[in-house]
């Protein structure tokens, strides 16, 4: 029997069984050689596309960083701009031309000409100074006494951002003869000239100075008669950097609402005080009316306006009230508008 089963185990039939590189497979072998083949092209393609990523992510690095030096250079242009218009067109209300103090002469005066009695040519004779009287004659110095005298620092006073203001209109008419008001408020935060040009698209994208820049100018609906419609519109952008009507949503707080009550608009005749109805959120489909029929029809939209308002109304509104409207869009939802009525009070 082991005989036999040694016999079987040494048959070619068994050793072609047990043999796995036999040439009787030599598919087997081929197909082995091309999953190889197929894995190692696998990892070649992915190692190149590691290249094109990167270079992708260098390109969009690139172009961000491009926006964002862009964005940052915009926003300093305007600001110059209308910095220069605050120092060139806002004078001072108190001018004051005081001539600058100088020192009086000196002159030297002795004790007696102080007093009033004869001045003495002879010189007092001193005392000798003994061991006895040393102690007594040789006093230290009070450093107190002795010190110069501190010289008071002068400091100037802290200049009041809603300070009532002087506007050059003659001078800003020369440089822009669309400028119709100027516009203060948000304890400061909002200091510009007012426009009007003869579309509302142009000032969306030019400064005061009529340059091309993306942070615009506040202006006057086109179609409004300045302070005689009913309501009269100011647009500006609600910048990221704050500027123009960037801070507008702040009124969303009631604290900063409660603490920044003053707004005032400036014309060529008179300053005008306005004092907020209605903060209303909108969108940009929101219908805005100049006009209104009649007085059953202003008092139906401005009790509207008041149901919508964020916060309480500070002073009432009747038919035959002018009211101003500060517009910019806000970003509670997409395409959104933020609204502030005002009503205008009497200089």
């Amino acid at each position: 029997m082991a005989e036999e089963f040694g016999k079987n185990r040494n048959t070619g039939t068994d050793e072609d069984l047990l043999r796995l590189d036999n040439e009787e497979y030599p598919a087997k072998r081929e197909d082995l050689s091309v999953t190889g083949k197929h894995k190692s092209y696998k990892k070649k393609k992915n190692k190149a596309i590691y290249p094109i990523l990167i270079v992708l992510l260098l390109c969009v690095m690139g172009y961000s960083g491009y926006q964002i030096a862009a964005t940052f250079i915009r926003d300093l242009k305007a600001d110059k701009v209308y910095e220069n218009i605050e120092h060139q067109y806002l004078l001072e209300d108190d001018p004051t031309d005081m001539p600058v103090p100088t020192e009086p002469s000196r002159t030297e005066t002795s004790p007696s000409e102080t007093y009033g009695e004869p001045q003495s040519t002879e010189e007092p004779e001193q005392p000798q100074e003994t061991e006895e009287t040393a102690s007594l004659i040789t006093v230290e110095a009070d450093p107190e006494t002795t010190a110069p005298p501190a010289v008071p620092k002068t400091t100037a006073a802290p200049v009041d951002p809603m300070r009532i203001l002087n506007v050059n209109f003659t001078s800003l008419k020369k440089a822009n003869s669309d400028v119709i008001a100027w516009l203060q408020g948000l304890g400061g935060l909002v200091n510009y000239p007012v426009v009007q040009g003869s579309d509302n698209a142009y000032y969306l994208t030019h400064l005061f100075d009529r340059t091309g820049n993306a942070n615009g100018t506040l202006f006057v609906h086109c179609e409004n008669r300045f302070l005689q419609d009913d309501v009269t519109f100011i647009f500006g952008h609600h910048m990221r950097s704050g500027k123009m009507f960037g801070h507008l949503t702040d009124y969303e707080s009631s604290t900063f609402y409660y603490n920044n009550p003053i707004i005032r608009l400036y014309t060529p005749e008179k300053v005008y005080t306005l004092k907020i109805y209605a903060v209303v959120r909108g969108t940009g489909t929101e219908q805005i009316t100049l006009n209104y029929a009649d007085e059953a029809d202003f008092n139906r939209g401005m009790q509207a306006y008041a149901g919508r308002s964020l916060h309480p109304a500070s002073v009432p509104v009747y038919y035959g009230d002018k009211i101003v409207c500060l517009c910019t869009c806000s970003r509670h939802i997409d395409d959104g508008r933020f609204f502030i009525y005002c009503k205008v009070m009497d200089p």
